[in-house]
Formats: structure tokens, C-alpha cells, sequence
């Protein structure tokens, strides 16, 4: 029996050291395996890693390109946004204009039918004035005819008038050189009953303080500083001289208290009147 038991312990020991040897070597066999997995999980965590390096790389990349792109997205919006303002702004400037415009054009309308009707009446009053005028155009051509038959009229005098002038100049220059003769003989014309010249009138003397010429030109005109205050009278003969030199004669025409206007005898005439020159009633004293 103790045999029997004796052998069945060294058969179960002999098992187990078998079952030991066996699960000895699927140890080591699967701790091999193990360690082969382990590196190539090693490997493949750092391939991993360096591909997660990579990655985040990437990210904070398109992270900075999408956030560059979301700030100019957010300034375009911004600036669509200002421009959509200003539109929908001009947008009702231009409505509120185009209702000012059809409010005008209506008002436009209804001045232009007024205007309509007051252009008929005024084509109306315009074809009765086109008559008056053509009746005030022919008689202002019966105007100018008569106009013309009197400027005629007046040329035909006014040549009458100046062969008178120059006949009363003609005699204005003999009755001149006449009295200066009777001066130069130390006679005064006044003895001899001269109408242009009172008895007892004292010399006076002035100067010339203007020059002007008539229309025609033709005759010079002096303004002297004596008056009828100093008895000075129209029709006057006055000589006109500068220093001791003789110049010419002229005739008071108008008279006022302090001054006189005096034609210019060009016949007596030696030289040309100057302002300031000497006049005086008679040569000597």
C-alpha cells in the first residue's frame, strides 16, 4: 500500500516537475513575446509622439493662420458692416431726395400748365405789341425824316451862323486893332462915345485861371478872375498879356460877380494863352 502510495507521489511529482517544465517554458516563451511587443509599442509610442509633435506643430500653425484669417474676416465684416450702414444712410438720403424730386416734378407740372396758360396769353399780348411796335417803328421813321429835315435845317443855320461869327470876329478885330491904335496914341476909346466902355472906369487887372475850347473848336474861350464886382461888363475888351509881351484880345461874353468868360480874338493872337497870364482892361494907366 505505502508502495503504492510511494509511487503515485513520485508519478504526481514527476507530473508536476513536467507541468513546472512546461508552464517554465510558456513563461518564457510569453515573456519573449512580451518584450517583443514592448518594443515595438516603444517604437510605435514614439512614432506616435513624434507625430502628435508634428501635429500640435500643425495645429498651433493653422491655429495662427485661422486666427490671422478669423481678425481679417472680423475687419471685413467690420468694414461690410460701416459700408452697409453708409448705403442703407444714403439709401434713405436718396429716397428721402427722390421723394423731394417728385414732390418738385409735380409742382414742375402744375407750374408748367400755369406757365402753358400764360404763355398763350402772353403769344396773344405779343401779337398785339408786334403790331404797336410796327406802328411805333413807322413813326419813328416819320421821326427820323423829320429829324433829318431839321438837322438839315440846322446845318443850313448853323453855317449861316458861323459866317455871321466870323463877320463879327472880322469886325471884333477891327474894332480891336482900332482901339489899340487909340490906346497906343494915349487916346481911350471912351472919349470917342465907345459903347463897349463907361467914362471914368479905372484899369483892372486879373489873371487867367481857365482855358476851354467850343464844341467846334473853333474859337478859345478864357475864364479870368475879374468880375463885376471889380465893373467888369459883357462885351468888354480885355487884354490878355504875359510879363511885357502882348498876346492877344479877347471879348467878355459872361459875366459873374467874381469871374469872366471871354472869347479869344484869333486874329489878335500873337502866341498861345497860358494859365496865369495877365489881363487887363487897357494897356496903360
Amino acid at each position: 500500500m505505502n508502495n503504492i502510495v510511494g509511487k503515485m507521489l513520485i508519478v504526481l511529482n514527476l507530473v508536476f516537475c513536467i507541468l513546472f517544465m512546461c508552464f517554465a517554458g510558456a513563461v518564457y516563451t510569453f515573456a519573449g513575446a512580451w518584450k517583443d511587443k514592448a518594443l515595438d509599442l516603444e517604437g510605435r509610442l514614439e512614432v506616435a509622439q513624434k507625430a502628435t509633435e508634428d501635429a500640435n506643430s500643425a495645429r498651433d500653425r493653422e491655429t495662427k493662420q485661422l486666427n490671422a484669417l478669423l481678425s481679417a474676416a472680423t475687419s471685413e465684416r467690420d468694414l461690410v458692416k460701416a459700408q452697409l450702414q453708409d448705403a442703407q444712410t444714403a439709401d434713405a438720403s436718396s429716397r428721402a431726395q427722390l421723394a423731394q424730386a417728385e414732390q418738385e416734378r409735380d409742382k414742375a407740372l402744375a407750374d408748367a400748365e400755369v406757365a402753358s396758360t400764360e404763355a398763350s396769353a402772353r403769344v396773344a399780348e405779343a401779337e398785339v405789341l408786334n403790331k404797336e411796335v410796327q406802328s411805333l417803328r413807322d413813326r419813328i421813321n416819320q421821326l427820323i425824316q423829320r429829324a433829318r429835315t431839321t438837322e438839315d435845317s440846322l446845318l443850313d443855320l448853323q453855317g449861316r451862323l458861323a459866317s455871321a461869327e466870323k463877320r463879327e470876329t472880322d469886325l471884333l478885330a477891327d474894332n480891336g486893332k482900332l482901339r489899340d491904335q487909340l490906346r497906343s496914341n494915349d487916346i481911350e476909346p471912351g472919349e470917342f462915345g465907345d459903347s463897349s466902355t463907361e467914362e471914368g472906369v479905372a484899369r483892372v487887372d486879373g489873371f487867367v485861371e481857365g482855358l476851354i475850347r467850343n464844341q467846334a473848336r473853333t474859337q478859345e474861350l478864357v475864364q479870368i478872375t475879374i468880375g463885376s464886382d471889380d465893373k467888369i461888363r459883357k462885351d468888354m475888351s480885355m487884354i490878355v498879356y504875359r510879363g511885357g509881351n502882348y498876346i492877344c484880345e479877347a471879348r467878355v461874353i459872361k459875366v459873374y460877380p467874381d469871374k469872366a468868360i471871354c472869347v479869344v480874338d484869333e486874329k489878335t493872337r500873337t502866341d498861345t494863352i497860358e494859365r496865369g497870364d495877365n489881363v487887363t482892361t487897357k494897356l496903360g494907366s
